[in-house]
Order: C-alpha cells, then structure tokens, then sequence
C-alpha cells in the first residue's frame, strides 16, 4: 500500500492522453466502439473525470494529429512498434476524444506531435496560467506516453501522479511491468480511489 497524499485540487491538473477513437477503441472507423478491454480503464477515467470536475482539478485532453501522408510522423528507427499505426488525420473520428469521456468547453485541448504531451506542445504555458504544482496522468499506452509524459514532468521539476488504473496499454505485461518497476522511480503511482481521495 502507496503512502497517502495530499494535492490542492486547485493547483493540480489531469492530464488524459490520447483517449480518442483511434487509439482507445481502434480499428478502420468511421465506427468505434469500446472493446470489452477497455471497459475498466473508461470507467476507471469517468470516476477521476467526474471527481476533477466536482472539486475543480482542470482537465487536459490529448490528442495526436498526423498528416494523412506520415509525413510528420516519428522518423527514428526502433526495433518494436515502428509501424504507422491508424491513421490520425486532424478533423476525422480517428482523432476525436471518445464520447464516454466527452469534453466540456472549459476543458483544455492539446495536440501533441510524439510520445510526451510536453514536446512540441504549448503545455508548459498552460500550467503556469493554471497555477499547477502537480499533474495527475492517465492514458495510452503506458509505456509510452504516460512514461514519456511522466519522465518529462520528472526532468521540469513538476510533481507528478500516474493514475494507474486510467493506464493501459497493447500489451498486458509491459502495461503491469511500467507501472510497478519504471513509473515509480520516476514519480508517484496511485489508482483512482487513492488520487480521489487525495483531491479532497
């Protein structure tokens, strides 16, 4: 059992990466529906969503947007998952935040070109106009962008939670091995129930 904490519902933040239609519910489109493993991690985000808007904690939605060529997509080589993946053309369903964790108009919208919510984004300006001192982060998948999202935030000097249960990924194992062994060297990791109870 983590230590418990205790967060400013005010000066934190909850940053939800890439819980669009592509990504979170896959396949072609132009209709997504929810697969029955992703149920948990969508009810586990209703629950923290909800609670950020009863106390105030901003939210910020994450998308990845790539010109239909690829021709702005990653150019480095590596060994796994170098792919092109689905297709995410701004202004298509792909790239859309899931209606069961639909945005509302105070909510910020951040388009991000790689791994990390903080490279080639404006999210530093957000979270000095916010005022934040801690981000909360849940998303897909977790060894990629919530660990890239996490180790940037680790590199600003930003507190940090991992949302563990609003993490998922492709693969179970790697999912279970980044959240237990990598993302806790780098920050905190609490699931819904404990980061709720730390916004209060």
């Amino acid at each position: 059992m983590s230590d418990a904490i205790k967060l400013d519902p005010k000066k934190t933040a909850f940053i939800i990466i890439d819980m669009v239609n592509a990504i979170a519910k896959g396949g072609p489109g132009p209709d997504y529906t929810l697969p029955d493993n992703r149920k948990d991690i969508v009810a586990s985000f209703q629950k923290m969503i909800a609670h950020c808007r009863k106390v105030g904690t901003p939210l910020i939605y994450i998308t990845t947007h790539r010109r239909a060529d690829n021709a702005d997509g990653p150019k480095t080589i590596s060994d796994i998952g170098g792919g092109g993946g689905n297709p995410m053309v701004a202004g298509t369903p792909a790239v859309e935040i899931i209606d069961e964790l639909a945005m509302q108009p105070e909510d910020f919208l951040v388009v991000k070109p790689r791994f990390s919510a903080f490279y080639g984004t404006n999210m530093d300006q957000i979270l000095r106009h916010l005022g934040t001192e801690t981000i909360l982060v849940g998303g897909i998948s977790t060894q990629r962008s919530v660990e890239g999202t996490a180790r940037e935030a680790k590199n600003r000097d930003m507190q940090c939670v991992v949302v563990s249960d609003c993490c998922t990924a492709g693969e179970v194992d790697v999912h279970e091995m980044t959240i237990k062994h990598v993302l806790p060297l780098l920050v905190r990791v609490r699931n819904t129930d404990e980061t709720i109870a730390a916004l209060n």
